[in-house]
């Protein structure tokens, strides 16, 4: 009788053990990167770069607030919520850098350039430095981007252009994945954008 009680007793223990283990865990997090448009047929690099000439992309810069590893979204005015589940798989600000080149060398393929990271290449014909002041959902099922360009030219400190965008694309539900996939979006809406000025103002100085 007490061998049987002894027994039960354990039994119960563990089982209060594990339901204790199961409620003490959190849901696994997930991570995001965003998308670049399609690649297409791009010419190789040494045929457009004999046809007009490189242009660079960066430096790349994001606000502070939107540098970390969750998504941010916008409370209000002057509050943020972190989303803790809803992460990015690396930098935000090496991701936006790399959809950029990849975007603007589709784009920029059948005018002839060839489109490289800035600090790959010592020579470039026009750069393109983008700074991200917004990029993140709201509270209003939003998603904004906001950002400020300058198109450099060949010689140092030569301004070819410069601007400001700003792209507000409504959601449904405000969720990671709808967000993350409006921020592609809007990066692909951006990079039209880049590519059809600097299309215009590097021909003009050419």
């Amino acid at each position: 009788m007490i061998r049987c009680t002894h027994t039960a007793l354990t039994i119960l223990a563990a089982a209060l053990l594990l339901g204790l283990a199961a409620c003490g865990s959190s849901p696994p997090s997930r991570f995001y990167t965003l998308a670049s448009l399609p690649k297409g047929e791009i010419p190789a690099a040494t045929e457009m770069a004999e046809r007009r000439g490189i242009v660079a992309v960066g430096p790349v810069e994001i606000a502070d607030y939107l540098d970390r590893p969750q998504i941010v979204r916008r409370g209000g005015p002057t509050t943020i919520t972190l989303l803790e589940l809803d992460r990015w798989a690396g930098s935000l600000q090496s991701d936006i850098a790399r959809v950029l080149v990849d975007n603007l060398a589709v784009l920029l393929a059948e005018r002839g350039y060839v489109v490289m990271p800035w600090a790959a290449t010592a020579r470039a014909d026009g750069r393109i430095q983008v700074s991200l002041t917004r990029f993140e959902g709201t509270g209003e099922q939003t998603v904004v981007l906001d950002a400020r360009w300058t198109l450099y030219g060949k010689e140092k400190g030569e301004v070819l252009a410069a601007g400001k965008e700003v792209i507000v694309e409504p959601v449904r539900s405000g969720g990671a994945d709808e967000t993350v996939e409006a921020m592609s979006r809007m990066l692909a809406e951006l990079s039209r954008r880049l590519a059809a000025e600097a299309a215009e103002r590097l021909s003009q100085a050419g």
